[in-house]
């Protein structure tokens, strides 16, 4: 193999590698503001009151302390919710009344109100927001190392970028 030619497979090969990358990269990146968009979505209220209340201890080791609340809700729309979370906040007896706010974009329970409390049961943002942060670096460092190391001209470093930012919403939905 002479060196030309080696130079060519060795930029077919990084140019297919820097585009997987940015597929990958750019899918976490759109799949983490999907879990951000998620969290803040609209929601329409639910009536509703527990018809059952279990509590015992967490399936996976942990925090010897923690109990696991599980509670049943009919909706008065005729649905049948259950929640478990970790703590006291569902420490609720059976017939107590309930109104969930209920996520229009995924069906999930983002509030319980209660006997004048409310419990969050969002998920964080911390961790979504760290992924991102961390995925837009490693794409940085990708395509700086990719310009940098020169084996191919920078159109086909953008290339590869417009390729990936382009079929990254389909690893989003396919949940590749």
């Amino acid at each position: 193999m002479t060196v030309g030619r080696f130079t060519r497979v060795l930029r077919r090969v990084f140019f297919t590698a820097v585009a997987l990358v940015s597929l990958f990269l750019g899918g976490v990146v759109c799949l983490m503001c999907q879990v951000l968009a998620g969290r803040d979505a609209p929601t329409y209220r639910v009536d509703g009151h527990v018809v059952s209340h279990e509590q015992g201890e967490l399936p996976v080791g942990g925090d010897d302390g923690a109990v696991r609340h599980t509670i049943g809700i009919d909706a008065v729309d005729g649905r049948h919710y259950s929640l478990t979370t970790v703590g006291s906040g569902l420490d609720l007896p059976p017939g107590q009344p309930v109104a969930l706010d209920v996520s229009t974009a995924d069906g999930t329970i983002a509030y319980l109100r209660a006997g004048g409390g409310v419990l969050d049961l969002r998920a964080g943002v911390i961790r979504p927001v760290l992924l991102i942060v961390a995925s837009l670096l490693a794409l940085g460092a990708v395509y700086f190392g990719a310009v940098r190391l020169n084996l191919y001209p920078p159109l086909a470093t953008w290339l590869a970028l417009a390729l990936g930012a382009t079929l990254s919403p389909v690893a989003v939905f396919v949940r590749v």
